[in-house]
């Protein structure tokens, strides 16, 4: 029986994609295997976001060519999709070359590339339209053991002048209730608490004439315990709703990831964003009157093309005052084919590394106090790992998204704690961006 490797790069909608690219090679006879040396196959699942990302997938690809000489490569996801024939030509060694739109056909793909002749180059399968977005059952996660992503959307509708996801992803294509709450019923079914939603937008979701908070409700009605975590909300659109539904159903996590980008009002509008500190401010400030335990999130782009200083200084500023729990900061990449890239007044990458090491600096102390204020608490934490031949698990609580946020570090745990578990823990102190804290039950 041949067997496939998947090597995942990027984000969570990437993620889901890997695992739907596995299960539907397992149902087609594959066996997906964690050892790359065991595989007849290899698909690495591209990242193309930004220029680090591109480049990260170019040296994987580039490391497993050189070091499985014999072993087909293909390559799937973003970066396949938007460079399609530059990587095919570029890199000729490659089996195929194929594209982030149609993930549940990967087995239809490997077949002709099985079919095609090597010296006729990569096999390139790259489709240019819109399918609807379809959720293959997924027979295995890449998550960590008790948490999955599931993606409500696809594509994107928004206009961001820094952004090419809309050119990478499609346009937005929706999931109805009815397959949503299908997958959530199955992987409940195999032992998952924590359900991450994911779509660029969740507040662009919509089924007839029913939105988010509509979704978000019917997932509730669901019998038994469970963790919901809303992930990626423009805060132009955040669905205010869910602030009732989230105070009166712990289910809901009051965990909210608002896609600020910026402060200055200059450079929201240069990026094609409508917001500014003020109403960001009030948005927050609306957030934390209903549920003063919410933990916020967001991502910054510093260096965007005719950022100054004076700009900074108000992104500075919004954050001191927002307090938000969370933030990343990432320095501004150009894209080929988007409104910025074109822009005048380029910010020079060291006055953008440095602007980025002054917000991220000014943000620790923000972090510090924010989780300080939760030492004592007791919390639900979901556990990660275990710290071999030791007493401590790691985990996350409502507080901690996968992998982007701290973790709860908890001593004293028994053995029947494992990974996937979930227990009680109450707080004691803050390292870093961690908590730390005792198991109770």
């Amino acid at each position: 029986m041949a067997s496939v490797y998947i090597e995942n790069l990027g984000c969570a909608k990437n993620q889901v994609d890997a695992e739907v690219m596995g299960a539907r090679l397992e149902d087609a006879g594959w066996t997906w295997t964690d050892v790359a040396e065991q595989a007849d196959l290899i698909v690495i699942n591209t990242c193309g976001f930004i220029e680090p990302a591109q480049q990260e997938s170019i040296d994987t690809t580039l490391a497993f060519l050189n070091a499985y000489p014999d072993t087909p490569v293909t390559l799937a996801g973003c970066m396949a999709q938007r460079y399609a024939d530059e990587l095919a030509g570029g890199m000729p060694e490659i089996a195929g070359v194929f594209g982030n739109r149609e993930p549940h056909r990967i087995d239809v793909v490997v077949r002709r590339i099985t079919d095609h002749h090597a010296e006729h180059g990569p096999l390139v399968w790259v489709p240019e339209g819109e399918p609807v977005i379809t959720a293959h059952p997924r027979n295995r996660l890449l998550s960590h053991p008790g948490s999955a992503f599931i993606k409500i959307a696809e594509g994107c509708n928004h206009s961001c002048s820094f952004c090419a996801i809309p050119s990478i992803r499609g346009r937005l294509r929706l999931r109805p209730v009815g397959d949503i709450l299908r997958e959530f019923r199955e992987l409940r079914a195999a032992g998952i608490f924590e359900f991450n939603l994911i779509a660029q937008d969740l507040a662009a979701w919509r089924d007839g004439g029913d939105g988010f908070p509509a979704l978000i409700s019917a997932l509730l009605a669901e019998p038994g315990e469970f963790w919901l975590r809303p992930l990626y909300l423009y805060p132009d659109t955040f669905p205010e709703e869910l602030l009732a539904i989230a105070a009166s159903d712990a289910r809901l996590l009051p965990y909210f990831d608002l896609s600020f980008q910026h402060a200055s009002r200059s450079v929201l509008r240069r990026m094609g964003r409508p917001g500014d500190a003020a109403a960001y401010l009030a948005l927050i400030q609306r957030i934390r009157a209903v549920l003063p335990d919410a933990a916020l999130r967001s991502s910054f782009i510093v260096g965007f093309p005719g950022e100054t200083d004076e700009d900074i200084a108000e992104l500075r500023s919004f954050l001191e005052t927002a307090r938000l729990e969370w933030v990343g900061v990432f320095e501004y990449s150009a894209q080929d084919g988007t409104p910025a890239a074109a822009m005048r007044d380029p910010v020079s990458a060291q006055l953008s590394a440095r602007r980025k090491a002054e917000i991220e600096a000014g943000q620790e102390q923000i972090v510090a106090d924010r989780l300080g204020r939760r030492v004592g608490a007791e919390y639900t934490v979901l556990v990660e790992d275990r710290i071999q031949g030791t007493e401590i698990a790691l985990g996350r609580s409502r507080l901690h998204a996968p992998d982007v946020d701290g973790l709860v570090v908890v001593h004293g745990c028994p053995e029947t704690v494992v990974p996937g578990s979930v227990i009680t823990a109450e707080t004691t102190g803050v390292s870093g961006v961690d908590l730390q804290a005792v198991f109770r039950r």
